[in-house]
């Protein structure tokens, strides 16, 4: 299996986390967060381990918490705010970061396009429950060539309430992997299109 391209990275703040269930969403506020430059989930696993008899008798690791770093081609300030917590002023257009800001949780989905023996498969990954980390920020002028910086947006990722942390699924149809990242966020066919 070879995996070349990622595409449509959409969150979704939670509506709802029932006990013993994946949280549900709030579709009508999804935000698609830009175009997907790069993924990058880290996992970080608690261990523990028991020697008896001079040796290992038990070992195990189990997730403890993840982080996604997304790059994306843009970051708008509607995004930025929808992430974050951030106040976006609708006459002003202002965008103001505070030191009481509170990232909402919510759902992440993306696509990614894999090559298996030859044919192309698309794999959604959906990850339950995330929130956003604000990050630095930098620029740099334009000097005698140019180069494109991604905007990079960090994620927690938490297990939810029935302990899944991340879901993945392959298609052979890009159109069906699309349409089930979607659903995973809470769109329903009477709740608007796909976007």
């Amino acid at each position: 299996m070879a995996q070349f391209g990622a595409k449509r990275p959409r969150f979704a703040p939670t509506a709802t986390t029932p006990d013993g269930a994946l949280p549900t969403y709030n579709y009508e506020a999804v935000v698609t967060i830009g175009k997907l430059v790069a993924a990058n989930l880290t996992v970080t696993n608690a261990s523990g381990e028991i020697y008896g008899d001079d040796g290992l008798a038990e070992k195990v690791d189990m997730f403890a918490s993840g982080s996604l770093e997304l790059q994306t081609d843009d970051k708008t300030a509607e995004v930025h705010a929808a992430l974050h917590g951030a106040a976006l002023d609708d006459e002003t257009d202002e965008l103001a970061d505070n030191a009481g800001n509170v990232a909402p949780r919510g759902g992440l989905t993306y696509y990614k396009t894999l090559m298996r023996n030859g044919t192309r498969v698309f794999q959604g990954v959906f990850l339950p429950l995330v929130n956003a980390v604000l990050g630095n920020d930098t620029a740099t002028t334009k000097g005698s060539s140019i180069t494109f910086n991604a905007a990079t947006t960090t994620f927690n990722v938490f297990q939810a309430n029935n302990g899944d942390w991340r879901i993945t699924k392959e298609f052979t149809s890009e159109a069906d992997a699309i349409s089930w990242c979607d659903t995973k966020l809470g769109y329903t066919v009477s709740g608007g299109g796909t976007g």
